[in-house]
């Protein structure tokens, strides 16, 4: 997915991301916040951000924030598809092997950004979804990984959610370089 080019603007929003993940339907009272997880995929929300070209400063931590930065909040929902249980592999009583299955881990992810008062200047969401293969051989031992996968898919939905954040031009950017007083 191409990112908007915003590389014309000497001037451009600093942000502070509160990142979250959840385990559980989406804004469900019931879902369980995961910090394993999201420390796991920091790295990953920061070379995104960081790549994007989006921003001029780009801090995951509250004690960086300063005065007049945006804040987006990031929140990622891993939940079982149709609100039922996560379903692993079967098990044979008759063979005691693992018969080959497929789970599904569904993705929704919302970014919600607030300008410096706080309040809320856009908000946007979407959805996605890994299938893995379980069985005697395993797909990773293909190069297909659980973890590049969520990585990948991780991107690819960040991403799309800033290229919205984008569009609906929420965010402030100016060509004015503030340093250079125009008479």
């Amino acid at each position: 997915m191409n990112l908007p080019s915003m590389s014309s603007y000497s001037n451009k929003p600093n942000v502070y991301v509160d990142f979250d993940f959840y385990q559980g339907a989406p804004k469900s009272a019931s879902a369980v916040e995961m910090p394993q997880a999201r420390d796991m995929l920091k790295p990953e929300l920061q070379k995104v951000l960081s790549d994007s070209g989006l921003f001029g400063r780009v801090t995951l931590d509250e004690f960086q924030k300063q005065p007049g930065d945006y804040n987006l909040r990031l929140k990622v929902y891993n939940h079982p598809p149709g609100g039922g249980q996560l379903v692993m592999a079967f098990i044979s009583g008759l063979t005691m092997t693992v018969i080959p299955s497929m789970a599904t881990d569904q993705y929704t992810m919302s970014l919600e950004a607030l300008d410096q008062q706080g309040l809320a200047i856009s908000n946007a969401s979407n959805h996605d979804s890994i299938n893995t293969w379980i069985g005697i051989w395993f797909v990773p031992l293909m190069g297909n990984t659980p973890k590049a996968a969520i990585s990948d898919t991780f991107s690819r939905q960040v991403n799309a959610l800033l290229k919205q954040m984008v569009e609906s031009k929420s965010l402030k950017y100016s060509a004015l370089d503030s340093g250079v007083s125009r008479i």
